[in-house]
C-alpha cells in the first residue's frame, strides 16, 4: 500500500506553535502523529530504558545533528483524495507561518518494513563471534565464528547491550571450562542468538523457550540458518511460570543431571520470578547468566539469586545495563565466593 509521509517542521515555535498544529491536525481528522524534538530524542537515546535493539548508533548520530529548536511532526496519510485535502490544508497553514514547513514523501509499506536493515551490519562480539544478518555477505577470518541471524520481528539482533554482555560472559565460561559444558538452556530466547552462539562456541546441545510463539519459530529457523539441526537444538513456546508442561519438557531435555549453563536475558522482574526454578534445572557445577537488568535493579536480582543458593562469580556493565554470572553454593543464602573475571 502507498502512503504519504508528511513531515511538518516547527522551528523555534515553542509550545504555542506545537499546540496550534495539534489542534489543526485534530480539526482535519488526523487521528495520530509522531512528535520528535532534538532534545527529547537525545535524552531518550541516552536512557537505559531505550528499547532499541538495532540502529541505535545511527539514531544517535541523527539526533546529534538535529537543530535543538526544531520540533518535527510526522503524519502518515493514505494516498487518496482525503489525504490530498489534508496536505493542501497543511500547506496553506505553512504559507501563513514562516516558522513552519511541510515536506512530503511517498512511501510503500513494504519499504518501511525493510528500511531498518540498512543499519544492521556484521559486527563482532567478544573475541570470536561475528553476528551477521542473513541478508549480508561476510567472509569470517580464520579465528572467527559466524553467527547468522534473521530477526523475524523478535528481540535479539545482538546490538543491544544486554545481548552483548550476555554473549561476552557466555564466551568467558566456555573458554575457561574444559571440556565445554554439554547442555545449554536459553530462557526468553527471542531470535535464539544466545543459545545458537553457545552451540557455535562449543556447547553440545541447547534448548530454547520464549513466551512468544513467533520467537520460538524464529529461533528454530535461525538454528537451521547456522547449520544446526533439531538433534542439537530444540525450541519451545510457553510460559514456564504458568505452564508446568513446558517446565517438564525443558527438564526432560537435560535428564538426568540438568543443564550445564542457563542464560536468562529478560528483565529484572521476570528473572526474580524465575529464580526459584533455576536450581531444579541446573546441575551442581552449572552456571547461570542473567542479563537485561537495568543497573538500579541489580541489587534486587542479586538478592533473589542469593536466596536460591547462588553466588556471584562475574559481572559486566555497559550503558546502564548489567549482566551477572552465578554459580551454585552448597546451600541457599551462601556467601559470594569463587573466581571473578570482568
Amino acid at each position: 500500500m502507498i502512503w504519504q509521509e508528511v513531515k511538518i517542521t516547527l522551528s523555534d515555535a515553542g509550545s504555542v506553535g506545537a499546540e496550534m498544529l495539534t489542534a489543526e491536525l485534530l480539526r482535519l481528522g488526523v487521528a495520530g502523529w509522531q512528535v520528535e524534538s532534538a532534545q527529547d530524542l537525545r535524552r531518550y537515546l541516552q536512557s537505559a530504558d531505550s528499547p532499541f535493539d538495532y540502529a541505535a548508533d545511527e539514531l544517535r548520530r541523527k539526533a546529534a545533528q538535529a537543530d535543538a529548536d526544531t520540533t518535527i511532526f510526522t503524519v502518515y496519510l493514505a494516498d487518496d483524495e482525503q489525504g490530498a485535502q489534508i496536505i493542501a490544508a497543511l500547506r496553506r497553514l505553512a504559507a501563513q507561518n514562516d516558522k513552519m514547513q511541510v515536506w512530503l514523501k511517498r512511501r510503500d509499506s513494504e519499504e518501511w518494513e525493510d528500511n531498518w536493515k540498512q543499519y544492521y551490519k556484521p559486527f563482532k562480539i567478544g573475541s570470536r563471534l561475528v553476528v551477521c544478518p542473513s541478508w549480508e555477505d561476510y567472509e569470517p577470518a580464520q579465528d572467527e565464528l559466524l553467527l547468522r541471524i534473521e530477526p523475524g520481528g523478535s528481540f535479539g539482533t545482538g546490538q543491544h547491550q544486554t545481548t552483548q554482555l550476555c554473549l561476552e560472559l557466555l564466551e568467558e565460561v566456555l573458554l575457561r571450562q574444559q571440556p565445554n559444558p554439554g547442555r545449554l538452556l536459553d530462557l526468553g530466547c527471542g531470535t535464539g542468538i544466545l543459545s545458537i552462539g553457545g552451540l557455535l562456541l562449543g556447547c553440545q546441545s541447547a534448548a530454547a523457550v520464549d513466551i512468544e510463539e513467533h520467537s520460538a519459530r524464529a529461533a528454530a529457523a535461525n538454528a537451521v540458518l547456522n547449520g544446526i539441526g533439531p538433534d542439537r537444538y530444540q525450541t519451545f513456546w510457553g510460559d514456564i511460570l504458568r505452564q508446568p508442561d513446558i517446565l517438564k519438557a525443558l527438564r526432560a531435555c537435560a535428564e538426568p543431571s540438568g543443564y550445564d549453563i542457563i542464560t536468562v536475558n529478560i528483565v529484572a522482574d521476570v528473572i526474580i520470578a524465575m529464580s526459584p526454578l533455576l536450581p531444579g534445572l541446573l546441575n551442581e557445577q552449572g552456571r547461570v547468566i542473567c542479563s537485561g537488568i537495568i543497573d538500579n535493579r541489580r541489587d534486587e536480582v542479586l538478592a533473589a539469586m542469593q536466596a536460591q543458593g547462588f553466588a556471584l562469580q562475574a559481572e559486566r556493565q555497559a550503558a546502564g545495563w548489567c549482566a551477572m554470572l552465578f554459580f551454585q553454593t552448597a546451600a541457599k543464602g551462601g556467601q559470594t565466593n569463587g573466581s571473578c573475571f570482568v
